[in-house]
């Protein structure tokens, strides 16, 4: 895991002077929510007689998120101690239905990892909605890319900057490893079951968001694709997509297409102790500030909605 992955909320702040105020980078809220006060009230009640371990694995998209809540959570819980590691989606998700996790964190829904017996033995809690968009060194200069020129890039079947109005010079594809679920979300939205061909290498594959920011930063003409939790203009330009902005406002009213539920699953029959994590994480405590603070949108705020499927209709 990087060190970028591991940052506590205030570490992360201090650090990088707040990503969450970057202007036009997506990161702010399209819209004011606040989660239910019962979940607030569960979280508060009874604290002193929970006590217990939660290990909570999986994606890295909003591993920040899950860690700047945790600090927060064990203050309230203070004999609850909650272990956060990463691997990505698929990682958390096999790792919760096996039970070597209390809480397995996706970008995706159970049933596009697992099959459905096993999908239907987890509880899914949606925590925020995420955006996601393309991302390259700071060198390149290009700011606009169709959903096709993406497609065309991530297959091999364009190669060069000077193909999509660039400089000349060689793309360098950084993708993330199998089983991530902002792999799988990008796939979903630019590739559309398109298959890259076994020809296609890209010139890496991290395992965690961190390492992606670290390899686009380092590579020239690289390119890639983060949640836009992690945009930072200091260290790399983030793109538009068919002429959109990667904001929280063009999410929630659909215009940009690519984003992803963050989901946390856990066994329908969770112990107390990861109850209480996951009532805290849907609390006002966390919903109707911390989400936005760490770069998320609160699920309210959305005019659309997504299905397992991918199928997206208005609400």
């Amino acid at each position: 895991m990087s060190k970028l992955d591991s940052l506590s909320r205030r570490q992360f702040i201090a650090g990088f002077g707040g990503i969450a105020a970057v202007a036009g980078l997506g990161l702010v809220g399209c819209g004011g929510s606040s989660a239910s006060d019962a979940a607030a009230d569960g979280a508060a009640a009874g604290s002193e007689s929970v006590s217990g371990t939660v290990n909570c694995s999986g994606a890295t998209s909003f591993q920040k998120l899950v860690e700047s809540a945790t600090a927060e959570f064990e203050k309230k819980y203070p004999d609850v101690t909650v272990a956060i590691t990463g691997g990505g989606s698929g990682q958390g998700l096999s790792d919760v239905k096996d039970g070597k996790a209390q809480i397995g964190r996706s970008d995706v829904f159970a049933e596009e990892k697992l099959d459905a017996d096993a999908a239907a033995k987890l509880e899914d809690h949606t925590v925020a909605v995420v955006g996601m968009g393309p991302i390259v060194n700071a060198k390149v200069d290009v700011d606009n890319l169709t959903t096709d020129q993406l497609k065309g890039i991530f297959t091999g079947a364009i190669t060069d900057w000077s193909q999509v109005g660039g400089t000349a010079g060689k793309i360098q594809v950084v993708e993330r490893k199998a089983g991530s679920g902002t792999r799988a979300t990008f796939e979903n939205a630019v590739l559309k079951g398109e298959k890259a061909p076994d020809s296609f290498a890209p010139v890496a594959e991290e395992d965690s968001s961190g390492t992606v920011v670290e390899k686009i930063q380092a590579t020239e003409g690289a390119i890639s694709y983060l949640a836009f939790s992690y945009f930072d203009e200091t260290k790399f330009k983030a793109l538009k997509v068919d002429g959109v902005e990667p904001t929280a406002e063009n999410v929630c009213s659909g215009k940009f297409n690519i984003w992803a539920y963050e989901h946390m699953y856990t066994a329908k029959d969770a112990d107390d102790a990861t109850k209480a994590f996951i009532d805290f994480m849907m609390s006002d405590d966390v919903q109707g500030s911390l989400v936005e603070e760490e770069g998320f949108i609160p699920a309210s705020d959305m005019k659309v909605q997504k299905d397992a499927k991918g199928n997206v209709t208005s609400k």
